[in-house]
């Protein structure tokens, strides 16, 4: 983790390989919230999906019963070192 001083007039610098790596330009959003300093850029791209796009992704994945399901997870379990 890298420490950045605070100015007299509540100036930051960010280090430059930081600020590369997270593509900040010169125009920021800050954020302050429970504790928690947060930089934004404005330029970044909003997601347009919300977290229900992803509701039923796995669905089948191991398997397509109740009885299939119980089966896949006895195999997993009877595997695990106890």
């Amino acid at each position: 983790m890298s420490q950045v001083r605070v100015r007299l007039k509540h100036q930051i610098t960010i280090p430059t390989r930081i600020a590369e790596a997270a593509h900040i330009k010169p125009n920021v959003e800050v954020t302050y919230a429970n504790g928690i300093v947060t930089l934004v850029p404005v330029n970044r791209k909003v997601r347009k999906e919300s977290a229900m796009a992803y509701a039923g992704i796995a669905r089948g994945l191991w398997g397509q019963t109740t009885a299939e399901i119980e089966a896949d997870l006895n195999v997993s379990r009877d595997s695990w070192e106890r």
